[in-house]
C-alpha cells in the first residue's frame, strides 16, 4: 500500500519491486455464518457490510470516517516512525491541523472510538476482528492511528503481492541497501552489544570478531536484547520496569500445506480469516484461522495444478513445552490435523483429502530459527494501552541503541548490517 513501511522502505533504498494487486484483503469467516468480504474498493467494503448490519449504517459510516480522518493526517506527513510521538510532534510546523488531529488520537484506542457510534455486539465483535488481524488482541486494545492506517490504506494503497513470493523483499531490500553503499554480513550471528561508558558502541559475533558503529539497531525482542546481547550491569531501570508494564504476545503455530488445484472454488480469495462458532474464542490459542494462499494471486509458486497454503493460528509456547521428540511430533498432527479439518468443514469440502505435502511449525520452530523469547510475536501492554502511548518506544535507555524487534514480526536472513555508521543486529539461531 502507499503508508506501509515495507513499501517507504524499499523507495528509501532505490528500489520497486513488481506487484499483483490483491482484490480482496481479507475474506471473513465469522460466527453466525456471517461472511464479509474487504474489497479493495471502499465503497464495495461498506456496501458489504451495511448491507449485513442496515440498522447500524451511520454508526459504521462513522467509524470508518473516523479512520479516515487520522489516515489522511498521516498521509500528509513524512511518516518515518508511528512509536515515536516526538518525532510526530517534530512535525508540528509543517503540518500543524494534521498533527493536532493526530494528538487527539493518539491516546486512544479503536474500541473506544467504535463504541461511541456503534452498539450492536456483533458489529463491534467485527471490529475487534478486524483490528485482531492488525494487532493480535481486540479493538479495545488496539491504537486508533494503528488500527486507521491499515483499515484504511487497504483501500487507498491496496494490498499488493510480490512477484516471485514474499522473499523477493528481503532480496530487494538487500540490494537497495547495497547499492547504496552498504555491507551485508550473513551467517553472522551477534552474541552481544558491546556497551562503553553507557554507550552502546558495537557489537561482537560468534566468532569473535567485534564490528563498531555510532548506532546499533537491535532486531531482536526487548528481552532477547536486554537478556541476552546485553550484560547485566549494562541493564537500565527503565528496562526492569518495561517487564512490569508488558508482556509476551503468544507465538503462532504455522501449517504449509500444498494441495491438488482443483480442490478451490475458481473465486477463491487470497486470505481468509476464519472463527466459527463463538466471538468469545477470537483471542484464544488456536481460536481463529488465519489462512493465506498465494498461489490465487501468483501460480509460479507452485507446480501446475497445485496451491500453496499458508495456515496460522496462536498458540503459546508453554503447550509445547516438556514433550518427548515422539510425543512433539505427535502432538503437531494431531493439533494440524484439528485445524485443516476445521478449514475443511467450513469452507474448503475435501480439502484433506487433497494435501500432497505437508510442514507444521509451533513456537518452538519460531524460537529456535527466529531466535525470539518463547518464539513471541511482541510485547503485549498487561493492561489496555492508552493508544499509542501505550506502546513501546523505539529509543532505548542506553544512548545509541535502538530496539525494533517489537515493532513487526522479523524475517530470517539479515543479521548485521552496517550502513552510514549504523549497525543492525539481528540475533538468531546459532544453527541457522
Amino acid at each position: 500500500g502507499n503508508l506501509n513501511l515495507i513499501t517507504q522502505a524499499l523507495a528509501a533504498v532505490g528500489c520497486k519491486m513488481q506487484v499483483i494487486p490483491d482484490p480482496t484483503t481479507v475474506h471473513f469467516h465469522l460466527p453466525n455464518n456471517l461472511s464479509v468480504r474487504v474489497h479493495r474498493e471502499y465503497s464495495e467494503f461498506i456496501a458489504e457490510l451495511t448491507r449485513k448490519f442496515p440498522h447500524e449504517r451511520d454508526g459504521i459510516l462513522k467509524f470508518y470516517s473516523e479512520c479516515w480522518k487520522i489516515f489522511n493526517a498521516l498521509n500528509s506527513l513524512e511518516l518515518k516512525s508511528l512509536e515515536e510521538p516526538i518525532y510526530l510532534f517534530g512535525q508540528f510546523f509543517k503540518k500543524p491541523l494534521e498533527c493536532l488531529t493526530l494528538a487527539y488520537y493518539l491516546p486512544q484506542n479503536a474500541g473506544d472510538i467504535a463504541r461511541k457510534f456503534i452498539t450492536d455486539p456483533e458489529v463491534l465483535s467485527f471490529i475487534d476482528a478486524e483490528c485482531f488481524i492488525v494487532s493480535t488482541v481486540n479493538a479495545l486494545q488496539t491504537p486508533m492511528i494503528n488500527a486507521s492506517m491499515v483499515l484504511c490504506d487497504r483501500h487507498f494503497g491496496g494490498i499488493n503481492y510480490p512477484v516471485g513470493g514474499v522473499g523477493g523483499i528481503a532480496k530487494s531490500l538487500a540490494k537497495g541497501l547495497v547499492d547504496q553503499g552498504s555491507e551485508i554480513l550473513y551467517k553472522a550471528n551477534v552474541t552481544s552489544i558491546i556497551v562503553e561508558h553507557g554507550k552502546a558502541v558495537g557489537v561482537r559475533l560468534s566468532d569473535g570478531r567485534e564490528l563498531f558503529a555510532k548506532t546499533i539497531i537491535s532486531n531482536a525482542t526487548r528481552w532477547d536484547t536486554f537478556g541476552k546481547l546485553l550484560k547485566k550491569e549494562d541493564l537500565p531501570k527503565e528496562e526492569e520496569n518495561f517487564q512490569k508494564i508488558y508482556v509476551k504476545a503468544p507465538s503462532f503455530l504455522s501449517i504449509h500445506v500444498g494441495i491438488k488445484a482443483e480442490i478451490l472454488p475458481p473465486d477463491t480469495d487470497c486470505h481468509h480469516f476464519v472463527l466459527e462458532d463463538d466471538w468469545t474464542s477470537l483471542e484464544k490459542p488456536y481460536g481463529s484461522i488465519f489462512l493465506s494462499i498465494p498461489t490465487v494471486l501468483d501460480p509460479s509458486l507452485a507446480p501446475e495444478g497445485t496451491h500453496i497454503l499458508h495456515i496460522f493460528t496462536t498458540s503459546s509456547i508453554e503447550d509445547w513445552q516438556g514433550l518427548s521428540r515422539k510425543g512433539y511430533e505427535a502432538k503437531k498432527e494431531l493439533v494440524a490435523d484439528n485445524i485443516i479439518s476445521r478449514l475443511e468443514e467450513k469452507i474448503f469440502p475435501g480439502l484433506k483429502s487433497s494435501i500432497v505435502f505437508k510442514e507444521v511449525g509451533t513456537p518452538k520452530t519460531h524460537r529456535r530459527y527466529l531466535a525470539r523469547d518463547s518464539g513471541t510475536y511482541g510485547p503485549m501492554p498487561r493492561r489496555t494501552p492508552k493508544g499509542l502511548l501505550g506502546m513501546p518506544f523505539n529509543t532505548t535507555a542506553i544512548n545509541g541503541l535502538y530496539c525494533v524487534g517489537d515493532s513487526c514480526f522479523p524475517g530470517q536472513g539479515v543479521i548485521a548490517v552496517a550502513f552510514s555508521g549504523i549497525m543492525c543486529a539481528h540475533r538468531v539461531a546459532a544453527d541457522v
